[in-house]
């Protein structure tokens, strides 16, 4: 009997978060709903700028990568 109630109980709260949730979710959209979509061109460039971005930190790590195996430090060559 304990566990039946257990369970109604983390129904309940359960039901209630999801509630929420979707009572934010649908004031989000109406607030979403007045403002003007002229701010598109400036997602697809900033997206755009991102990947770029991505693209050379990637080619910068590459290239770093390969001289750091290649050319061990002058430290350890030196040591006795």
């Amino acid at each position: 009997m304990h566990s039946n109630f257990t369970y109604w109980l983390v129904m309940q709260q359960r039901q209630a978060d999801l509630l929420r949730e979707a009572q934010q979710t649908r004031l989000a959209r109406l607030a979403l709903a007045g403002r003007p979509r002229h701010d598109h061109f400036y997602c697809r460039a900033f997206v755009g700028l991102g990947r770029r971005l991505v693209r050379w930190g990637w080619r910068l790590q590459e290239r770093h990568d390969v001289i750091s195996v290649t050319q061990p430090l002058a430290a350890t060559h030196d040591a006795p």
